[in-house]
């Protein structure tokens, strides 16, 4: 599957935390802050003030884009889109290499270095994912921009981190520039979520949920220093027999949205839905770029919610309502691409400063695997996007994981630039930087 703004990943990790509150214009009171006991993981009680903000690590900056394709069933090859020679290459220097075998730096063996994202200017992290039978532990490597230098900074034994890292805030690694934290479980089979901090100095892994207030916890991104979760206790009514009633019915019980700070332990209760004042099914919430948006469908409101206060502020009123009963449709917050706010299944866009609301400007579509669709934001560069830009047919060769070669029709995907300006006022202006690799 093709990486969008309205991801699988996405409606598995938010399926518990749509919910509603009163109407947006309300005071602070309709939706509080409130404080829970708190709860002290001895873990963090002598973690030093962070280095930094938090920041989501993504799979390439300004520079370059990291790839990766299967080479043969047990090695895997990374290419990367230089994004200022506008090409796609192999990192590899050396000379006459045919990059097929682990003698060149830019392959790996399967799950000892999975995707790689950007550290910072000259390194680069890899967080192997242990989703493999022959693999026990999962590392945290460290590598030149180049793939070169491997160091292992850390060894977390029998866990694993998430198999799809990177595409969303909700799935991408962070750091404040002295640890790096990572979401996965506790063994590789069927373990308990895990928030594993690794301290870069000394490669010390600590899990953080191991003093959770609640179970079942799902990640929503971070405000300021702070990690959002998720707690969801909601039942469906029993069918009924009637298909429309069915889908019509909405759930009872109470959303929880909580705050994490990872360096005192302490957990605090941020927002609470409760169905006996809204409809759980009829809110839409996701935080980009630091922001808590918050879409009230059945106001017809959208507006933020600052962390330290629980104060609201109203974007919009005039949010459209007109498919407010689409259970089926997500109206979150997908990006903020220079003041305007995208979303998933929606054809507005809407300004974040003014409250302007307009339609979208569409880009010509892209087809993949049968069907279309607006292209997929790849990085988001601030005035610039990296995107897919145009596909085309062919047959592919792809090695199983027993070594048997094997041929499936697909479509090459090309990656290019656009400003964000083009993107947004729908002006296919792109500029090619070379084919995608997955």
């Amino acid at each position: 599957m093709k990486r969008v703004f309205s991801l699988a990943l996405a409606a598995l990790l938010l399926a518990g935390c749509t919910a509603a509150p009163t109407d947006s214009s309300a005071s602070s009171s309709a939706v509080t802050a409130e404080t829970s006991t708190a709860q002290e993981a001895e873990s963090t009680a002598a973690t030093p003030a962070p280095a930094a903000v938090l920041r989501p690590l993504w799979l390439g900056d300004e520079k370059a884009y990291y790839m990766d394709e299967m080479v043969t069933g047990e090695l895997i090859r990374y290419r990367v889109a230089d994004l200022v020679n506008h090409v796609t290459e192999v990192p590899c220097e050396v000379e006459g290499c045919a990059h097929d075998s682990e003698s060149c730096p830019a392959v790996f063996s399967r799950g000892e270095c999975d995707r790689v994202f950007v550290l910072d200017d000259d390194t680069l992290v890899a967080f192997t994912n242990n989703q493999f039978p022959e693999t026990e532990d999962s590392q945290v490597i460290l590598l030149d921009r180049d793939c070169q230098n491997r160091r292992v900074v850390a060894t977390i034994p029998n866990s694993c981190f998430l198999s799809m890292m990177g595409g969303d805030s909700f799935s991408s690694p962070y750091t404040d520039e002295q640890s790096l934290y990572c979401f996965g479980y506790t063994n590789a089979s069927n373990g308990e979520s895990a928030l594993f901090r690794i301290e870069l100095e000394n490669g010390t892994v600590t899990n953080l949920l191991e003093n959770a207030p609640a179970q079942g916890l799902q990640f929503l991104g971070t405000l300021e220093n702070l990690f959002v979760f998720s707690q969801s206790d909601v039942t469906y009514p029993e069918p009924t027999g009637d298909l429309t009633a069915d889908a019509l019915a909405a759930p009872t019980g109470t959303t929880t949205h909580w705050l994490f700070n990872p360096y005192t332990g302490e957990w605090k209760v941020f927002q609470t839905y409760s169905s006996g004042e809204w409809n759980l099914d009829l809110l839409d919430i996701r935080i980009v770029d630091g922001q808590y948006y918050v879409v009230d469908r059945t106001a017809g409101a959208l507006y933020t919610v600052d962390p330290i206060t629980g104060e609201n502020r109203e974007i919009t009123n005039q949010f459209p309502t007109s498919d407010r009963n689409d259970y089926s449709a997500h109206y979150r917050v997908a990006a903020k691409l220079n003041d305007w706010l995208v979303f998933d299944d929606l054809s507005v866009i809407i300004n974040a400063d003014t409250g302007e609301v307009r339609q979208r400007a569409y880009l010509p579509d892209n087809y993949w695997n049968g069907s279309s669709h607006q292209p997929n934001i790849y990085l988001n560069l601030g005035d610039t996007l990296l995107v897919d830009c145009r596909y085309e047919p062919y047959t592919r060769t792809i090695i199983g994981t027993d070594g048997t070669p094997y041929t499936v029709d697909v479509e090459h995907e090309y990656l290019g630039l656009i400003s964000t300006e083009d993107f947004l006022n729908g002006v296919p202006n792109y500029t090619e930087v070379g084919e995608y690799t997955t």
